[in-house]
């Protein structure tokens, strides 16, 4: 589903990160780092639920690598102080903080428009675009190693048992795809291994010639 705009002079069809360097703003490494994106087009991401997590990860993270503002979600961002001296000496706001607070709402703005409301009701601390990420993927952390750690307690109790050779290897095949989708690859050899160990004693031959 298409994301709404977050800034209130975006087009129709444009989502608006401002993110021009303040006039007043110095040159430091604090604005270099930040590119300047000033039209975010509505990208069709799929809406964060239970089930979609590392799908949406993928999304997410391309679009902000593609504007290069991964580095607000990921906390390893250059904050610039939220103070200079001018050159009179009087400690003033620095725009360049007020600039980096600005692209961080926008962001976390963008951010929760991707999110299904079963999981927006998890956020409502969330104050910056890190708070979303790190949140959203502690929670989905603890239940990726569980879904993992079931799926290869199946994997590896697999036996043809009865079932046609079809079969069992469509069961096998399976269980890695899921794998895959959790993070988790199986190699080639890995699944000829698990295929192996599962079949009968009548398929012993096969089981030397392959080892």
């Amino acid at each position: 589903m298409a994301t709404e705009a977050v800034f209130g002079n975006a087009s129709p069809n444009h989502q608006s990160f401002n993110s021009e360097v303040p006039a007043n703003g110095s040159s430091g490494p604090s604005v270099v780092s930040l590119k300047k994106v000033q039209q975010f087009p509505k990208h069709d991401t799929v809406k964060l639920g239970e089930r979609n997590f590392l799908l949406w990860k993928q999304q997410v993270l391309f679009i902000l690598e593609g504007y290069s503002l991964y580095e607000f979600v990921l906390g390893t961002i250059n904050i610039p102080p939220q103070s200079i001296t001018d050159t009179e000496g009087n400690i003033v706001p620095n725009p360049d903080f007020l600039f980096h607070k600005q692209q961080d709402k926008l962001l976390a703005s963008w951010l929760l428009s991707t999110i299904g409301d079963e999981i927006l009701v998890h956020l409502t601390k969330a104050r910056t675009s890190f708070d979303i990420w790190s949140t959203v993927t502690r929670r989905f952390a603890s239940k990726s190693d569980l879904t993992v750690s079931t799926l290869r307690h199946s994997l590896y109790s697999q036996k043809k048992g009865q079932l046609t050779m079809k079969k069992y290897l469509e069961n096998v095949r399976n269980l890695c795809d899921a794998l895959t989708v959790a993070g988790n690859d199986v190699s080639e050899q890995e699944q000829i291994s698990v295929i192996l160990a599962g079949l009968p004693v009548e398929f012993e031959s096969i089981r030397v010639v392959a080892s």
